[in-house]
C-alpha cells in the first residue's frame, strides 16, 4: 500500500502493465468474462457454474517467468472451460512473492477453481505437464501435486464468503457438512477441514518435507541440519523468506542462529532469489569477520530445497531496543548523572558503529541499510552487525537494496541502493534515533526529525557539538566524513561534563501569558492547515476513501471514526465548525447495516451515529443507531473501540441528544449484559472478548466498560452499575508495573505468568493515559480519596513530552488530552504546562503542504488525515488545548462528560 509518495494507498488503484492481460487476450475467446479484484484478474468462461468451495489449484511462478508460466498454463484452463485468476502483472508476481508479503498467500499466481474431482485431477495433470521444467516459489499453504515443482492443492473456498469482525474486517468463510460457515483457515502449512479427503492420499512426492508440508528447519528440527551438525531448536521468528532459528553446533556446543531462505522468494527492489542473497550475505560476513564487529558467519549449506547460514549466537539486545529501555527522556529520570552515564555508554556503541562502517569501506564494501535492529550489543557493550542482504561490493551488481525510513538517502530510495554517503546518514540516523526515535520521520519530511532534534536537545540541554554531528551525518548533500575525523568528534563528545544540573525539561512549568498566547497563534494556524488541507484532498471521486487515511481505511471500511470519513467529518466540525454538504452526502451514500459496518464506536456504526447527532442531524443519527440493534457482533468484544462498551456510549449519547428512551432501554441491556459477562475476582471484575488473553486499558479492557458503566450510572442513578464499573476499574488498575524508575506503566494485556514484565504502556488505547482517562472521572464522581492516591500514582507516567507518534491514539496527542482532563478536573496549572509541552511537540510534527497542514500517520511512513493516527485526532488535541480551563468539560474524543454530576461535598471525602 505504498505506491503513493505521500499517502498510504489502496493497490487496488496501481495500473497494471500489459505483459499477462497480453497473453490472455492471445489465448482466450470473447466469450469469456473478465474483471479485476485488488492484483488479480478474474476469469470465467460463459455457463460455468456457480461452486463454493473444494480442492483448488495453484501455480506458482516468480515475476521473471510468470509470462512464460500463463502463456503455457492459460490454454489448459480453456480447453477445460475451468475458472480461474491470475496475478495482473509480473510486479505483482515479484510482490506476492516478496520477503514480507504474509506467507499463508505468497507464491499463489494463478489459482484454479474445478467444478468437481474429475476436473480437478485433470486440469491437475495438464498443468503439470504443461509447466514442466518451470519453477517458483513453493506454496507453504499447499501440497504440490504429484511430479510437479509449481503445481500444488490445498482445500478452501471459490466465492468470496466473509463474515464480518469487530474491527471490521472479513474472515473468509466455507460451508461445513451441517450448513454452519466456518473460517476458512489459511495457515502457511498444510491444514485440510475435517470433512476432506486429500485427493492424492498416499502418493509419493519425493521428499518427506513435501508429503508433510513443512519446509525448512521446522520440518528438519528432529533428524537436525547439515547431516545432523546443528540441531534446530526453537525459531525465533518468520518471514516470507524463510525462519530464523536458535539452535546449537553439536561439533562445539556452542548456541547458534540458523538464517533460512526459501528459493524464489524474491528481496528488494530487483527480486534477488533469497538463496542467491543468503549466499551472497555469507560471503561479505565471511570477508568481514576479522573485524570482529560483525556477527561471525560458520557455515553456507543447503538442505531439502532451502538454503541455510549458521552463525554465532550473540547473546544481547538490539541497539534499537537498548535506546528505548535505557533512554532518560522515556524513562523519565532526567537527573545529571543519567544523562552522562546513558550518552557516555551509547557513545561507545556509536564509535563501534563508525568503525564498521569505516571497515566496510576500507574493503569497498557499501552496506546498503543499517538500522537500529542489525546492530546487536552485547552484555559487555561490544556491537556485532547482523544482516547484510542490502550490502554489496562497489561496482557490482549485489545486494538487495532495500532500506528502513529515516536510514536512507532520496538519492539511494530513487536508485533502489545504497552508497558510502547513505551509510554515513544512516549513522546520523541511529544517533537521532539514541536522542529521541523520530527518524522515521524522514520519510514524510526532511524537516520532522531535524525540528524535533532542535527542541529536545534544547529541552535536554544536549551538547551542541552532539546536534552538530547529528546535523552534518544527516544531510545527504555533506561530503563524505573523514573516518578518522569522525571517530575523533564522537570520542570528544563532552557527555562526562555536559550536564551540571538538571535540564529544562526536569523543571515543571506553568504557562506564562506570553509564550501561551504564541502557542495559540501556531495552533490556530497549524488548525486551519489542517482543516485546509482536509477540504484539499477530499476525493469524491472514490469510493473506497475520502480522505488519506491509515492503510485500515481500506481493509475495513471507509466510513469508521477510526480511519474513515466519519472520524475526519468531526474534526471539521469540532474545529472548523463547518462540514461541506458534498463531504456528508458522500458519506451518507454509504450504507451502514449489519453487512457493511461492525455495531462498534470507534470502527462501526455506533461511532457514525454519534458524529451525524453531534453534527446535528438526529433523525439521520436515531436511524442509524436503531439500525444496529441485534448486532451478531454487538458482545463479540467488551470495550470501547469495538466492543458493547462503545455501542453503549452512543446509545447514552443518542438517548442525550434525542430524549428517546429507546436508546437509553439499550444502554440498560448492555449494562446487564456487562453484569451477567464479569468474570469477578474479589473487589476487581473483567472481561473477555475473541482473543486468547485478557486486555488491559481503555480501549478493549476494562477501564473502558468502566467509562460506560459509569455513564450509565449518571443516567439512570444504578449504585450497582457504579460499584461494577469500579470492579473493572480496579482490576486495570491492579495490573500496573513499576518501571525502573518508578514510574507505574501498565501492559496491554494482563499478566497469567511469571514471565519478564510486558512492553509497558502510556498511550489512550492502551497504557496509562485512557486508565487514567477513566480514574479521573470515577474520582470526580465518587470522591473516593483513594481514587486520588491513584491519580498521583499514574500522573508522572503520562508527564512526558516525547512520544515516537503525535497521533491521538498510541501518541503524545493522546496523552496530551488526558493531561487537559487532568488538569480540568484538578485544576493544576502545572498539568497545563504538561500539555503545553505536549501541544509544543505535536507542533514539531505538522507537514506544510500546498494543500494545507498534516501529520504524520502510523509508523511516520506517510501523510494521514483520520482520527486514530492522522490529522483529525491531532486536532481535537490542538483545538482543545486553546479552551481547556479548570472545571471545564472541554474532551470531545467521545465522552460523555455531561452527564456526570460532581457528588455532594462531604469533609474529608475528596482526599
Amino acid at each position: 500500500m505504498g505506491h503513493h509518495p505521500r499517502w498510504f494507498e489502496n493497490f487496488s488503484r496501481r495500473m497494471p502493465s500489459s505483459e499477462h492481460m497480453r497473453e490472455y487476450r492471445a489465448a482466450l475467446p470473447d466469450d469469456w468474462h473478465t474483471w479485476r479484484r485488488g492484483y488479480w484478474i478474474i476469469a470465467e468462461p460463459p455457463g460455468a457454474p456457480v461452486v463454493g468451495q473444494g480442492w483448488k489449484l495453484h501455480v506458482s511462478s516468480t515475476s521473471r517467468n510468470s509470462t512464460e508460466t500463463l502463456r503455457r498454463a492459460l490454454p489448459v484452463m480453456r480447453d477445460a472451460g475451468v475458472r480461474f485468476k491470475f496475478l495482473m502483472d509480473p510486479p505483482a508476481v515479484g510482490e506476492a512473492n516478496g520477503k514480507s508479503f504474509p506467507r499463508a498467500s505468497s507464491g499463489k499466481f494463478i489459482t484454479v477453481y474445478p467444478d468437481d474431482d474429475t476436473q480437478f485431477r485433470a486440469v491437475a495433470a495438464a498443468l503439470t505437464q504443461a509447466l514442466a521444467g518451470l519453477d517458483g516459489p513453493y506454496v507453504l499453504t499447499d501440497r504440490r501435486c504429484p511430479g510437479s515443482r509449481v503445481v500444488s492443492y490445498r482445500y478452501g473456498g471459490f466465492v468470496s464468503r466473509f463474515e464480518l469482525k469487530p474491527l471490521g474486517l472479513r474472515d473468509l468463510m466455507i460451508q461445513a457438512p451441517d450448513g454452519s460457515l466456518v473460517p476458512d483457515v489459511r495457515t502457511p502449512y498444510w491444514i485440510v477441514p475435517d470433512w476432506a479427503q486429500d485427493p492424492y492420499a498416499g502418493a509419493d512426492r519425493g521428499t518427506e518435507t513435501d508429503k508433510d508440508g513443512a519446509a525448512g528447519a521446522g520440518g528438519s528440527a528432529g533428524k537436525g541440519l547439515l547431516g545432523g551438525r546443528f540441531k534446530v531448536g526453537s525459531a525465533l521468528t518468520f518471514s516470507n523468506r524463510g525462519g530464523i532459528y536458535r539452535g546449537v553446533d553439536t561439533e562445539t556446543g556452542a548456541d547458534v542462529v540458523l538464517r533460512e531462505a526459501r528459493p524464489h522468494v524474491e528481496v528488494g527492489p530487483r527480486g534477488i532469489d533469497a538463496v542467491d542473497l543468503l549466499r551472497h550475505e555469507y560471503q561479505l560476513l565471511t570477508e568481514l569477520a576479522d573485524t570482529g564487529l560483525f556477527v561471525r558467519p560458520i557455515a553456507f549449506f543447503e538442505q531439502w530445497e532451502h538454503a541455510f547460514i549458521a552463525e554465532d549466537y550473540i547473546d544481547g539486545s538490539h541497539l534499537g531496543h537498548l535506546s528505548i529501555a535505557h533512554n532518560p527522556l522515556y524513562g523519565l529520570d532526567l537527573t545529571p548523572a543519567r544523562l552522562a552515564d546513558y550518552y557516555d555508554r551509547f557513545r561507545l556503541l556509536w564509535v563501534q558503529t563508525a568503525d564498521a562502517i569505516a571497515a566496510c569501506h576500507e574493503r569497498g564494501i557499501v552496506l546498503g541499510d543499517l538500522s537500529m535492529t542489525n546492530i546487536m550489543v552485547t552484555a559487555d557493550d561490544r556491537i556485532r552487525v547482523i544482516d547484510l542482504e542490502s550490502a554489496f561490493h562497489e561496482g557490482t551488481d549485489g545486494g538487495a537494496g532495500l532500506s528502513t525510513p529515516g536510514a536512507v538517502t532520496r538519492r539511494a530510495m530513487a536508485a533502489g541502493r545504497g552508497d558510502r554517503r547513505t551509510d554515513y546518514y544512516a549513522l546520523g540516523g541511529l544517533l537521532l534515533c539514541c536522542v529521541l526515535a523520530c527518524h522515521s520521520n524522514d520519510l514524510v519530511d526532511h524537516d520532522i526529525p531535524l525540528r524535533l532534534l532542535d527542541e529536545v536537545a534544547a529541552d535536554l540541554a544536549l551538547p551542541g557539538e552532539l546536534v552538530a554531528l547529528i546535523r552534518d551525518l544527516y544531510d545527504e548533500n555533506a561530503p563524505l566524513p573523514d573516518p578518522v575525523a569522525l571517530r575523533r568528534r564522537l570520542t570528544d563528545l563532552p557527555f562526562t561534563t555536559a550536564w551540571q544540573q538538571p535540564p529544562p525539561l526536569a523543571h515543571p512549568v506553568t504557562p506564562e501569558p506570553e509564550s501561551a498566547a504564541d502557542l495559540g497563534r501556531r495552533i490556530e494556524t497549524t488548525l486551519d492547515g489542517v482543516v485546509k488541507f482536509l477540504h484539499g484532498t477530499a476525493d469524491l471521486q472514490r469510493e473506497d476513501r475520502l480522505f488519506p487515511a491509515d492503510p485500515l481505511v481500506f481493509e475495513t471500511n471507509p466510513l469508521s471514526v477510526a480511519h474513515g470519513a466519519y472520524g475526519c467529518l468531526y474534526a471539521l466540525h469540532t474545529v472548523g465548525g463547518e462540514v461541506p454538504d458534498t463531504f456528508l452526502t458522500w458519506a451518507l451514500r454509504k450504507p451502514t447495516g449489519h453487512e457493511a459496518l461492525p455495531p462498534g464506536l470507534y470502527y462501526g456504526s455506533a461511532g457514525v451515529a454519534w458524529v451525524l447527532s453531534a453534527m446535528g442531524h438526529r433523525e439521520v443519527a436515531a436511524r442509524v443507531l436503531r439500525d444496529a440493534a441485534g448486532h451478531r457482533l454487538l458482545y463479540a468484544e467488551p470495550g470501547v473501540l469495538t466492543g458493547a462498551a462503545g455501542h453503549g456510549m452512543a446509545c447514552l449519547r443518542l438517548w442525550r441528544d434525542t430524549g428517546r428512551t429507546e436508546f437509553l432501554d439499550r444502554a440498560r441491556e448492555i449494562g446487564e449484559h456487562f453484569a451477567r459477562s464479569a468474570r469477578h475476582e474479589g473487589v476487581r471484575a473483567h472481561w473477555t472478548g475473541s482473543g486468547k488473553h485478557v486486555p488491559v486499558g481503555y480501549g478493549e479492557g476494562a477501564s473502558g466498560v468502566a467509562m460506560f458503566l459509569l455513564a450509565l450510572h449518571a443516567a439512570t442513578g444504578d449504585v450497582h452499575v457504579l460499584e461494577l464499573g469500579r470492579a473493572g476499574l480496579e482490576f486495570d488498575l491492579a495490573c500496573g508495573e513499576y518501571s525502573p524508575t518508578g514510574r507505574l506503566s501498565f501492559p496491554a494485556v494482563a499478566r497469567t505468568d511469571d514471565k519478564p514484565s510486558p512492553v509497558l504502556r502510556q498511550y489512550w488505547d492502551e497504557g496509562t493515559a485512557g486508565i487514567l482517562t477513566t480514574l479521573l472521572r470515577y474520582h470526580y464522581v465518587t470522591g473516593d480519596g483513594s481514587l486520588r492516591k491513584h491519580i498521583d500514582e499514574l500522573l508522572p507516567d503520562v508527564r512526558r513530552k516525547y512520544t515516537t507518534f503525535p497521533q491521538l491514539f498510541h501518541g503524545i496527542s493522546g496523552i496530551g488530552n488526558t493531561l487537559l482532563d487532568a488538569y480540568e478536573f484538578l485544576g493544576d496549572p502545572e498539568l497545563l504546562g504538561d500539555a503545553q509541552r505536549a501541544a509544543e511537540a505535536v507542533l514539531c510534527s505538522a507537514v506544510r503542504r500546498p494543500e494545507g497542514v498534516v501529520f504524520p500517520g502510523e509508523q511516520s511512513v506517510r501523510e494521514c488525515c483520520d482520527l486514530a493516527s492522522g490529522s483529525a485526532g491531532v486536532a481535537l488535541f490542538l483545538d482543545r488545548f486553546r479552551r481547556a480551563r479548570p472545571g471545564a468539560r472541554t474532551n470531545t474524543n467521545f465522552l460523555l462528560d455531561d452527564l456526570l454530576k460532581e457528588p455532594p461535598t462531604v469533609s474529608g471525602s475528596r482526599g
